[in-house]
């Protein structure tokens, strides 16, 4: 920690006194400076740094390179992912900074009974992402075999003009059918999974650039599962994926993940 420059502490998130006492993640900086600041009966979890070490002499926003916030970020999750195996956490956005101690406690003391409320909430559940992948030439070709596509080709006209026209007419609706096809069995799958939830949020859907993936991402939603019913959700994901796979959609389930979908603000008034 160098010595110039304002002490900052930097946030990973909150969970109760006494539940989190040694850390072994390094902190966001690569350092291995990871504490708890007891605050009542709740803790924040934390790193000291100067905010030139975060923000460089120039005080530039180095948040904007992805090439500078990527390893932070893993770090970042790395300490909420040791905080829970111990404890519940309420887990903080990456760059949360915070002048002084008592800037910090200001926060917590404004919002002190939404975090004890949210941290008893979620005590006995587990964040979980599940993402549909829908594979366009698969679910056509699936479509294509339907009964009701099959016998349209067989009762073409026999007219070669009228027979292409009808060809043609067949293909876009095939194409349109094939889109709409995907979303709609990813509603279904969201559906079937939601009842062994006590909570759904969808997320963001990430085109293929983001995802690296050839097929188009159709569902990502996170689920809140209670721990006891984990093993039976990933079941149940593990038997779509398996009935759906042959329509060309993938299902994956990740987790647990700190759960951020179903965090309340701290932004607005308690």
């Amino acid at each position: 920690m160098s010595a110039h420059g304002h002490q900052a502490l930097y946030v990973y998130g909150f969970t109760r006194a006494g539940a989190v006492e040694h850390l072994s993640a390094p902190g966001v900086s690569g350092a291995a400076d990871v504490r708890t600041l007891k605050l009542g009966g709740l803790a924040a979890i934390y790193s000291p740094l100067s905010m030139e070490e975060f923000l460089g002499p120039e005080g530039a926003d180095p948040t904007q390179d992805l090439e500078w916030v990527a390893p932070r970020a893993v770090r970042h999750e790395h300490v909420l992912e040791e905080v829970m195996q111990d404890s519940p956490v309420l887990p903080v956005s990456f760059g949360a900074i915070f002048s002084s101690p008592r800037a910090l406690s200001e926060v917590v003391d404004a919002h002190r009974r939404r975090i004890s409320q949210f941290l008893d909430d979620i005590a006995d559940k587990e964040e979980w992402a599940v993402k549909v992948y829908a594979n366009a030439p698969r679910l056509r070709a699936h479509l294509e075999q339907a009964p009701e596509f099959r016998q349209r080709l067989q009762h073409l006209p026999e007219s070669p003009g009228a027979r292409y026209f009808h060809e043609k007419k067949l293909q876009r609706e095939l194409d349109v059918r094939s889109r709409d096809e995907g979303r709609r069995l990813a509603a279904h799958i969201r559906e079937e999974l939601a009842p062994g939830a006590t909570s759904v949020k969808p997320l963001r859907l990430a085109d293929r650039g983001l995802s690296g993936r050839q097929d188009d991402m159709v569902l990502n939603s996170a689920f809140l599962v209670r721990s006891g019913q984990v093993r039976r959700f990933n079941q149940r994901v593990r038997q779509l994926a398996a009935r759906y796979q042959p329509q060309g959609l993938t299902v994956e389930a990740t987790g647990p993940w700190p759960p951020y979908s179903f965090c309340p603000s701290l932004e607005e008034p308690s």
